[in-house]
């Protein structure tokens, strides 16, 4: 059973990758690259489900250089969303924005 994903990206996940201070753009560049092999394919296997809050529904896995990825699946179109990401040191609690 290989079922292949469309993957795409929203501009809120593009605008907090371009956001990541600590890498280079050569590193987001494979960030983004490399999530579409990483979630064309069995998007879920590694990831977890958020069980409960705003992103209740939502799964998260982590990605290429210690990212999360937050990401919706669509079985039926077969398609993944990527919604956000966030470096795995990053608090986003004491984040002033």
């Amino acid at each position: 059973m290989d079922k292949e994903y469309r993957v795409f990206w929203s501009q809120t996940a593009l605008d907090e990758l371009s956001n990541i201070r600590a890498y280079p753009s050569d590193v987001k560049e494979r960030i983004y690259l490399d999530s579409f092999n990483r979630l064309s394919y069995m998007p879920t296997i590694t990831a977890k489900k958020i069980p409960s809050g705003v992103l209740e529904g939502c799964w998260v896995r982590l990605g290429l250089y210690q990212v999360m990825l937050v990401f919706e699946v669509d079985e039926e179109e077969s398609t993944v969303w990527i919604e956000g990401i966030k470096h795995k040191r990053e608090n986003v609690y004491w984040k002033n924005q």
